[in-house]
C-alpha cells in the first residue's frame, strides 16, 4: 500500500526538542486524540484478532487499504463489508484508502474509456468512488483519496520535491494534471453522494515532507477535500516547530497545517531510523533503541502542541512484512500478533489502553 519514501536531508537543521529527555504518562488535560495503525485488509488476514486487541488496549482507528480496480471489482466489497461489521462489534472507526488504476498505469480503466485521456481518468475517478462508497454511506463517514500522490511531481532535475514543492505552480505537469483529473471524479462522486442523501461524508487528502503546494494545486484544480493526512517519518534530533525546508527558511509544520483551517490525521507515523541500513529490528540494537526515543518524542509532539486540529494518529505499521526488502519489512509495531515489540508498549501508554507489570516495565526501564 505505500510507496517507497525519502527521509528529509538527515543532517539539515537537527535540533534537540526540549522534551525529548522527559516525556512519560499521558496527563488526563491533554488534547483529545484518537490513536490507532495502518493494519492489512481482511483478505490478507483474519482481522477478528486485531480488532480485538485494539478494543483491550485502547486504539480506535484502522486504516487499510481498498483497491478500486477491475481485478478487485468482486473482492474489495464483500472484504469491507465483513471488515464493517467487526468494527461494529469492537468499537473501531474504519478508515479506507483508495487505490485507483491509475496508480498501476491503467488509464482506460481496464478498457472502460478506451481513450485514456483526462476525461477517462475524471470517470474512472469519479464512477469507481461513487458505486463503492455508496455501499457503504451509512457505515464509513471518511474516505482518502489515494495516497502521496505529491511523491509523483518531479522538478526540472527529474527529482522529487523534498525540500520544496511549497507552491501549487510547481506541480504544473501533466503527470499531475492527469491526478488532479482522477481525484476530481473522486471527490465530485463523493459529494454527489452527500447532496442525494443529505450525508456529511468526509474526503481525506495527502502530503508530505515540504509538499503543500500539492494541497493548493488541488485545491486550484477544483479537488474538494475536507480533512488533510499527513505523513511523518523522522529521526531524533528534528524539530516540526522548525521544520526542515532544504534551502528555505525552516518553518513551524503545525502552523502551516493549521493554515488550512480543516481537521489534520497524522495517519502514517514511524520513526526514521527504521530506513538506516543499519536498523536492527531487535531489543537492544543502537538505532532500534534510539526509534523508540524518538517514536516517544514525535507522539509527544503531535499531543501537546497546540495549534493543528489533530484528530488523530495512527502507526505505520502493525506488522513486520518480512516478504518485503528492507525497510519495508519492518515498519511493524509487532513481529507478528503474538509477539509485540516495544514501540506498541509506546502507543500503548499514549492510548491510555492497557499494559501488563512486565510491558510497562519494559517503558519504564528506558527512563519513558
Amino acid at each position: 500500500m505505500r510507496p517507497d519514501r525519502l527521509l528529509n536531508n538527515l543532517g539539515a537543521l537537527l535540533l534537540s526538542i526540549a522534551v525529548a529527555g522527559a516525556l512519560t504518562a499521558m496527563p488526563t488535560s491533554a488534547r483529545a486524540i484518537e490513536w490507532g495503525i495502518n493494519g492489512p485488509p481482511a483478505k490478507k488476514m483474519d482481522v477478528e484478532p486485531i480488532f480485538k486487541m485494539m478494543k483491550a488496549r485502547g486504539l480506535t482507528q484502522y486504516r487499510v487499504g481498498v483497491n478500486l480496480t477491475k481485478d478487485t471489482e468482486g473482492v474489495e466489497a464483500p472484504m469491507l463489508k465483513h471488515m464493517v461489521s467487526l468494527a461494529k462489534t469492537y468499537g473501531i472507526t474504519l478508515r479506507p484508502l483508495f487505490g485507483f488504476g491509475f496508480r498501476w498505469g491503467d488509464r482506460t480503466d481496464a478498457g472502460n474509456y478506451p481513450a485514456g485521456d483526462r476525461d477517462a481518468l475524471y470517470k474512472q475517478g469519479f464512477n469507481r468512488t461513487y458505486a463503492f462508497v455508496e455501499q457503504f454511506k451509512n457505515d464509513i463517514d471518511e474516505w482518502e483519496l489515494e495516497n502521496e500522490i505529491n511523491l509523483a511531481a518531479r522538478d526540472p532535475d527529474g527529482k522529487r520535491l523534498f525540500g520544496h514543492g511549497g507552491t501549487a505552480e510547481e506541480y504544473e505537469m501533466p503527470i499531475m494534471e492527469d491526478w488532479a483529473a482522477l481525484l476530481k471524479g473522486a471527490s465530485d462522486a463523493i459529494d454527489k453522494i452527500n447532496q442525494e442523501s443529505g450525508l456529511h461524508l468526509r474526503r481525506t487528502m495527502n502530503t508530505t515532507s515540504t509538499m503543500f503546494g500539492f494541497l493548493d494545486f488541488m485545491t486550484a484544480r477544483g479537488v474538494g477535500y475536507d480533512v488533510i493526512s499527513y505523513h511523518y517519518y523522522e529521526v531524533q534530533g528534528q524539530n516540526p516547530h522548525r521544520n526542515w525546508n532544504g534551502k528555505n527558511p525552516p518553518f513551524d509544520l503545525f502552523k502551516k497545517l493549521a493554515s488550512y483551517h480543516k481537521p489534520i490525521v497524522f495517519n502514517e507515523v514511524n520513526c526514521g531510523e527504521i530506513y538506516n541500513p543499519n536498523y536492527g529490528n531487535k531489543v537492544g540494537d543502537p538505532l532500534t533503541e534510539r526509534c523508540l526515543t524518538t517514536l516517544n518524542t514525535i507522539l509527544t509532539v503531535l499531543r501537546d502542541q497546540k495549534d493543528a486540529n489533530i484528530k488523530s494518529v495512527s502507526i505505520y505499521n502493525l506488522l513486520d512484512e518480512p516478504a518485503k526488502k528492507p525497510p519495508e519489512n519492518r515498519f511493524g509495531l509487532m513481529y507478528d500478533l503474538n509477539t509485540p515489540k516495544v514501540p506498541f508498549y509506546l502507543l500503548i501508554r499514549f492510548a491510555g489502553g492497557h499494559l501488563s507489570d512486565a510491558e510497562a516495565a519494559e517503558l519504564s526501564k528506558r527512563g519513558l
